[in-house]
């Protein structure tokens, strides 16, 4: 029983003994992880001593100072900064830089919190190549503006171990009065584009019916054909008044408020009536209505039609 006291005693002195090395060792020495996206700046008595990679990495905390670094790509946002244009217009423009640390010790050892610095250096230069550019090349060439920051800034954060990997301008902000203006600009340039487009269907559209003209008056007949289409096409409404004016070579005399017609002149009303029987009056008793398909010939005077919902008057040219 006494031996066996003894052995618990020897075993937690040496535990607590274990525990107070421990303790002083750390002190002297310390173990740390560097992980995969990381480095380690070391620096023995306030002098660069070396840049720990990835892994377990033992240094001496007494004599040592140890500094991360994360070298991943961070995106930092520019602030929304105030910049007069060159032609006097004031702005409002935010962007976002995205960065990475490429060299760690230049980045520990040349600057201080190169984050911050980085950011600032970002807006500096921002305002001072916007400054440069009127407020329509600000807005038509964005990208171009964005890499011409990226790349002056990229310049001077080389020095501190950083390199530039994107510039983004985020959102350009315009006073109100201007937006109005620029909306009232884009109505205008629509309107604009309406008038042409409807001008230049006009004269292509007059161009088509100088050439249909032009056909029909060389066609023998086309010009009537086309005419009783015509006819056709407005006698299909109710209650309309066609009124056709028919050519006459002879004389005619007028009697008693009367038109005395010839036969070649009846003759030629007479086909246009049966023209319009076999193409209108098919049209019109399908629909439901009448119109009147008498024989001319039977008449030596002017005739006057009221049937069907259209008047057909004809009357002759003197």
């Amino acid at each position: 029983m006494a031996s066996f006291e003894a052995l618990m005693a020897g075993i937690g002195s040496a535990i607590i003994i274990s525990i107070i090395l421990i303790i002083v060792g750390s002190a002297f020495v310390r173990l740390t992880i560097v992980k995969q996206y990381e480095s380690m700046v070391l620096l023995r008595f306030g002098k660069f001593h070396s840049v720990k990679t990835p892994g377990l990495r033992v240094w001496f905390p007494i004599i040592d100072t140890a500094t991360r670094v994360d070298t991943r790509i961070v995106a930092r946002e520019v602030k929304p900064q105030e910049v007069m244009t060159k032609d006097n217009i004031n702005i409002k423009v935010s962007a976002v830089t995205y960065y990475r640390v490429i060299d760690a010790r230049a980045a520990v050892l040349n600057v201080q919190n190169y984050d911050f610095n980085a950011v600032s250096k970002t807006m500096a230069v921002l305002r001072d190549v916007i400054g440069h550019h009127d407020m329509n090349e600000i807005l038509q060439s964005r990208e171009a503006i964005a890499q011409s920051v990226a790349h002056q800034v990229e310049e001077d954060v080389k020095a501190w171990g950083l390199n530039i990997e994107q510039l983004l301008i985020q959102q350009i902000e315009l006073p109100a009065e201007m937006v109005r203006a620029m909306a009232q600009r884009a109505v205008a340039e629509r309107n604009r584009e309406s008038v042409v487009i409807a001008s230049t269907a006009e004269v292509e559209a007059s161009r088509n019916v100088a050439k249909a003209a032009l056909t029909l008056n060389a066609v023998p007949g086309a010009l009537r054909l086309r005419e009783l289409q015509t006819i056709k096409d407005i006698s299909s409404e109710k209650n309309e008044k066609v009124i056709i004016f028919m050519p006459s070579n002879t004389e005619t005399n007028i009697s008693s408020d009367r038109v005395l017609m010839d036969d070649d002149y009846i003759a030629n009303m007479y086909a246009l009536m049966e023209a319009l029987d076999s193409d209108i009056a098919v049209d019109r008793q399908r629909r439901g209505h009448t119109i009147y398909t008498g024989d001319l010939r039977s008449s030596k005077t002017g005739a006057d039609f009221t049937k069907g919902g259209a008047d057909f008057t004809f009357h002759t040219d003197t």
